[in-house]
């Protein structure tokens, strides 16, 4: 049985605050034509409409929670700021230390 789908603010697909990129997730609908139509919307409202419809999206941004982190992907910057630090993962390249950089095609630097 599939995982249920959460709702939940995007972390790749936002603008603002990933309000609509995450519904438009939720819903295999596309962010942008979502954005458009939600803008066209609220600012077509009279004022006092108008104002509702930026309350909503505040509203929104407050409460849904930010989609789990991928594995593998690096520190946030609300990591930094609580003093974790993710051990860093093997990536399967070697790391070489006390390198010197030498010029291979010119050779002669003593101008001989």
């Amino acid at each position: 049985m599939a995982a249920k789908k959460r709702f939940v603010r995007s972390r790749t697909n936002r603008l603002v605050g990933g309000v609509l990129g995450g519904i438009a997730e939720h819903f295999n609908w596309n962010a942008n034509l979502l954005r458009i139509i939600y803008v066209l919307i609220t600012v077509a409202m009279p004022f006092a409409h108008g104002i509702l419809g930026l309350a909503v999206y505040v509203i929104l941004y407050t409460f849904m929670p930010f989609e789990d982190r991928e594995t593998g992907s690096g520190p946030s910057l609300r990591d930094l700021f609580r003093g974790a630090s993710p051990a860093p993962k093997d990536s399967g390249r070697k790391v070489i230390h006390d390198v010197t950089e030498q010029d291979v095609k010119d050779s002669h630097k003593d101008g001989e």
